[in-house]
């Protein structure tokens, strides 16, 4: 997964700027401050969530008249190797959105909680402002999880063309997902304070630098327990981070190599989604919340 966006990320005495720049005057939620994220990952989300564009080998879209220019037929699979390929690139879309839009929604909390600290807005219009926040929240990730759902439907409809195709895949698909585990590694989306507890207000013991490479452990409060190279350890809110990419197994040899490595590559991006999703209601538990 491309880590771009986040080398572009403000830092943290940016937010209300970034704030700023992400909303749009007008429309019919006027305290959406993350429209320009929001709108990206609808956008981005509607590759999966619009009928599926696979037909079984053999098969002719609806429409299609079939023709012979005197080329020779195409290699049986090459349009599984067509899908997957375009598939592997909507799901970089769709994850590269989704996480632009978690990062802007976890400064919108931040803002809050900092205007409300600097007594620039009454507590009772920070609490409804949070409580807002988190109704956007949840309403992305329940975006989210129709995504995940219509990827995995699309994997069930299509495995037994792509097993005909290339036997041996449901074996590969299997071993992907075992390898690849519970471990969360994960990547900062800008630079994080490491605190000595899991609260805001802890004392800072360490920061991990943006695009940096962590692992995380839940801990309570909307925080993770983070790990890194030369003893780096500390709690941060799981919103700051992004899953790392997992790498794929590789292809092994033979007829069908291609698919299979295809499938696998397809498995390590839809987990990436699924353990982002995952991080995401961790964060929305207690995260989101303006504290005492």
């Amino acid at each position: 997964m491309s880590i771009a966006w986040s080398r572009l990320a403000l830092a943290s005495g940016a937010a209300v700027a970034l704030l700023a720049a992400c909303a749009l005057p007008g429309g019919e939620d006027a305290g959406e401050g993350c429209r320009n994220q929001v709108s990206s990952f609808n956008g981005s989300g509607d590759a999966f969530l619009a009928p599926a564009r696979w037909t079984a080998p053999g098969e002719l879209p609806r429409g299609t008249v079939a023709t012979n220019f005197g080329r020779p037929s195409a290699t049986p699979g090459a349009g599984l190797e067509s899908t997957l390929r375009q598939e592997n690139a909507d799901i970089d879309a769709v994850q590269i959105a989704f996480d632009a839009l978690l990062y802007c929604r976890w400064i919108e909390a931040r803002v809050i909680r900092a205007e409300l600290a600097a007594n620039r807005v009454p507590r009772p219009a920070a609490e409804a402002r949070m409580a807002a926040l988190r109704a956007r929240l949840q309403r992305d990730l329940a975006r989210a999880q129709a995504v995940l759902d219509a990827l995995e439907a699309r994997t069930t409809q299509r495995d037994a063309a792509i097993e005909a195709a290339a036997p041996g895949s449901r074996a590969a698909a299997r071993r992907a997902r075992a390898e690849s585990g519970a471990t969360r590694s994960v990547v900062a989306a800008a630079t994080v304070p490491l605190r000595l507890r899991p609260e805001a207000g802890a004392p800072e013991i360490g920061r991990v630098a943006a695009g940096q490479a962590v692992s995380v452990r839940p801990a309570q409060s909307g925080f993770a327990l983070v790990e890194g190279q030369g003893g780096l350890r500390g709690y941060a809110p799981t919103g700051a981070f992004q899953i790392a990419e997992r790498a794929a197994p590789a292809a092994t040899g033979g007829a069908g190599a291609e698919i299979r490595q295809l499938v696998a590559t397809n498995i390590a991006r839809r987990d990436n989604f699924a353990e982002s999703l995952g991080l995401a209601r961790e964060a929305a538990v207690s995260g989101f919340e303006l504290g005492a």
